[in-house]
């Protein structure tokens, strides 16, 4: 986002210098990339990130400056000269859609379209924007000054002055004011006159109804769209606008009658002509969050002990409003929802810098918690020969129907990205049956999962294991075998086997197919772990700091003897470099036509530096060496 140092001041009045402003800027966490002389004037460019819309906006940022400074500015008060005639009798509007909360709309007449004043355009090249003519050039001056994206109409080219906001319902083309066809499908919303679009919504205008030099009488508008439905547009359309930028990032619904207010008057000073009373509008701004101030979580959380009295400073600067234990989230700040996000702002007004670097306690043993047994588990069913799968969450209609479920009974997904996503699972087994039916060729599966399954009231996490094939073993045997090592009754398992009919159903042409079910939480409950034999396993917990620069991949394919297993290998390349952050195999393969008790592996090795980035050149001498370890050690041929 470009600011210009001028109008900052307009709103941030100071006697520092640029440096001072860039400062501020830097404090607040954006990066100023550069500071371009524009005639006298100076352009900061910040990065804002995708959550602080609000700082889209001269008067947004200026706002953030000041609170820094401990101060709150509010928009200066717009005072309009408008003419006897009511806007009201010149355009009518319907909003026909849910993802348009507010649309707001003023008359101007008698205007006389033709080029800004220099000024004016100066202003809008430094910030990015090419200047079209004094009338589009007030909207977009309008949505860089206070952050909301207008729009104007020639008023003669509206059927009747009525204004309908609704969803495309069929696809059709369009021509757009950059001058190039689009296709609008059905969904995307469009503003309309006599269910003709004249723009798409939040993204762009339409040629059919721009100001042109003949346009005398101009319609001035203001909407708050659904960001994510402007977001959506904008990638199907594969255009991106600095309004949908802003549409994206959500927009100040309470700032909209400003926006136009302040719009109207400088077109009229501008390009002439009377404004019309009044405002036209449908909807309704959005009710503002309330969100509890937990003020001994907040000094927890950040690790700096606040007072009462700091906390409600810091939030009152910022735009909040506070109601005892409550604040009212300012209309701005779309980021705000939970105490946690208090917190930050509290910090980060208050200094970042207070917070201090706490070393964690390093222990040699960890406590055996439930995701320790639950791994310890998956080693028991691996060593026994089965497979561990991870199957979808979701359900299409097919799958219930399938598995005989009523959907009365499921959780339904209220707005599924695909039919197959339309319910969450209450069973594992469905998922576990589909991957044996796509697995025809394949005998003797033994295949097991933990997830979680759902319901209308709770969340649970469930195992199960499926066996299928001639020679498969039955369900009830490997959960008996499971059973005697971690110590629980095999009663705490559904076990059963799938007949004929239900075999057909899910296109499983195998003769056996055995299922095995229970949920974790009992399972765990009841399970036993020799914690004395279990430690013997594991090494102590070694350490080692955390490179900020990134890692480079290099993958290494050599034959060698069949006998050395992945992990001594694994061994011998971390060995040879201390570069070596990760050494991944992703492929074995034994065949006679690498020699007698050959065999080909490949790894992906990961280099990395400590203190800067590694070069290509050094990651090839690290390679080198790790290479020559592999000859020395293991007898190692690198494949070409």
């Amino acid at each position: 986002m470009h600011y210009l140092y001028s109008w900052l001041k307009e709103y941030y009045p100071t006697k520092d210098t640029v440096e001072k402003t860039t400062e501020l800027i830097t404090e607040l966490g954006a990066e100023v990339e550069s500071t371009d002389e524009v005639g006298s004037d100076v352009v900061l460019e910040a990065e804002v990130t995708p959550n602080r819309g609000d700082l889209l906006s001269h008067f947004g940022m200026a706002r953030d400056l000041s609170a820094k400074k401990g101060k709150f500015i509010n928009k200066p008060e717009i005072e309009i000269k408008e003419s006897g005639k009511k806007s009201g009798d010149e355009i009518q509007m319907e909003i026909k859609s849910d993802l348009c909360s507010l649309y707001m709309a003023r008359v101007i007449r008698g205007v006389k379209v033709s080029k800004s004043p220099e000024w004016l355009q100066n202003r809008l090249l430094a910030c990015g924007v090419k200047p079209v003519n004094n009338v589009v050039d007030v909207t977009n001056y309008i949505m860089l000054d206070v952050g909301h994206p207008l729009h104007a109409f020639d008023l003669k080219k509206l059927s009747g002055g009525k204004i309908v906001v609704s969803e495309i319902e069929k696809e059709q083309e369009v021509i757009c004011l950059d001058d190039k066809a689009r296709a609008l499908l059905p969904g995307m919303m469009c503003i309309h006159s006599d269910k003709k679009p004249i723009a798409i919504a939040g993204v762009m205008g339409l040629k059919c109804s721009e100001i042109d030099a003949q346009t005398t009488d101009v319609v001035l508008e203001a909407a708050v769209f659904n960001p994510q439905s402007v977001r959506k547009t904008a990638k199907l359309l594969n255009v991106r606008t600095e309004a949908s930028y802003r549409f994206e990032r959500g927009v100040d619904d309470r700032g909209t009658s400003y926006a136009v207010k302040k719009a109207a008057q400088m077109i009229a000073e501008i390009a002439g002509g009377e404004i019309l009373s009044g405002e036209v509008s449908a909807g309704a701004p959005v009710k503002q969050t309330n969100v509890k101030i937990e003020y001994e979580k907040i000094s927890e959380l950040s690790g700096v002990r606040f007072s009462k009295n700091e906390i409600d400073e810091s939030l009152k600067v910022l735009g909040f409003e506070i109601n005892e234990n409550y604040v009212y989230v300012p209309s701005w700040r779309h980021d705000v929802s939970i105490w946690q996000d208090l917190a930050e702002e509290v910090l980060r007004l208050r200094g970042l810098e207070k917070v201090k670097p706490k070393t964690l306690d390093i222990k040699e043993s960890f406590a055996q918690g439930e995701y320790f047994k639950k791994e310890k588990i998956k080693d028991y069913l691996v060593e026994m020969g089965l497979d561990e799968a991870i199957t979808y969450t979701f359900l299409s209609a097919e799958d219930i129907k399938t598995a005989k479920l009523k959907a009365e009974n499921l959780l339904e997904v209220a707005n599924p990205v695909q039919v197959e996503n339309r319910y969450l699972r209450n069973s594992l087994i469905p998922g576990l049956l589909k991957v044996v039916a796509k697995a025809p060729s394949f005998d003797d599966i033994e295949i097991f999962e933990i997830g979680h399954v759902f319901d209308k009231q709770n969340e649970r996490e469930f195992i199960a294991i499926v066996t299928a094939g001639k020679a498969a073993r039955p369900a009830q045997e490997i959960v008996g075998s499971l059973a005697k090592k971690i110590k629980i009754d095999p009663k705490l398992f559904n076990v059963y086997e799938l007949n004929r009919d239900e075999l057909k159903r899910f296109k499983i042409k195998k003769p056996h197919v055995y299922v095995a079910e229970a949920e974790m939480k009992k399972l765990l409950y009841e399970a036993q772990f020799d914690s004395l034999k279990i430690m013997a396993e594991f090494a102590p917990s070694q350490y080692r700091p955390i490179s900020k620069y990134p890692p480079l991949s290099r993958d290494l394919a050599f034959v060698l003897d069949a006998q050395h297993a992945l992990r001594e290998i694994g061994n011998v390349i971390v060995n040879a470099s201390d570069k070596v952050v990760l050494a991944e195999p992703f492929d074995e393969y034994k065949s006679e036509r690498f020699g007698a008790g050959k065999k080909s592996v490949a790894f992906h090795i990961y280099l990395q530096n400590m203190d800067k980035t590694m070069s290509d050149e050094e990651a090839e001498g690290e390679i080198a060496e790790i290479i020559r370890s592999l000859q020395n050690e293991l007898k190692a041929q690198i494949r070409k």
